[in-house]
């Protein structure tokens, strides 16, 4: 759905919707309609550096696993290295986990 309005309009609902904790789209839905907006979990506080990193190690992870299920599927892979492969790959997981969760930052900040 598509309406228009002015930039200033536009800016008006912008922060009244930032004022309510809601998106745009959240708000004018419960404008329109009534209906209470679902609370949206607010994402974790990381320094974006670390996050940055932790995207690529993901992007890697991705691969990795792409490969495994590839080669398992058309028998390239032994089913002892595609375990070990697997294996490592959730001690990896685990471990940018872990990472993440030590360097958020406290609420505020």
């Amino acid at each position: 759905m598509f309406f228009y309005c002015s930039s200033e309009e536009k800016a008006l609902i912008r922060q009244a919707a930032a004022d309510r904790g809601l998106s745009m789209s959240a708000m004018l839905r419960q404008l329109a309609t009534g209906a209470t907006p679902k609370r949206r979990k607010p994402a974790p506080r990381v320094d974006p550096t670390l996050t940055l990193a932790v995207s690529r190690y993901g992007g890697n992870l991705n691969q990795v696993a792409r490969w495994l299920n590839t080669a398992t599927r058309t028998g390239r892979a032994s089913e002892v290295e595609a375990l070990r492969v697997a294996a490592a790959l959730v001690g990896i997981e685990r471990r940018l986990a872990e990472i993440v969760t030590q360097h958020r930052k406290p609420p505020g900040c």
